[in-house]
């Protein structure tokens, strides 16, 4: 959790969001090293990874995954 005057540091390549929990507004800079900028929803992440590699990250069984999409997915309320 950073708080007001942190600085935190997300190396490329590493999965992340962010996320305010509190009730006031926040604000945040995010700064870039270079000009190229992409996403990657966490829908592409998981399709994008072998059941293998989630299951470690997750330290859940690898079963757990084999029933998620492969593509990307949309949700609504």
């Amino acid at each position: 959790m950073l708080n007001q005057g942190d600085v935190g540091y997300i190396p490329q390549g590493f999965g992340h969001s962010i996320e305010n929990v509190s009730r006031e507004k926040g604000r945040i800079l995010i700064v870039f090293s270079s000009g190229h900028y992409q996403t990657i929803d966490l829908t592409q992440w998981i399709a994008g990874n072998s059941i293998d590699v989630l299951a470690t990250n997750f330290a859940v069984e690898a079963a757990t995954f084999e029933k998620f999409p492969k593509g990307d997915v949309f949700m609504t309320r």
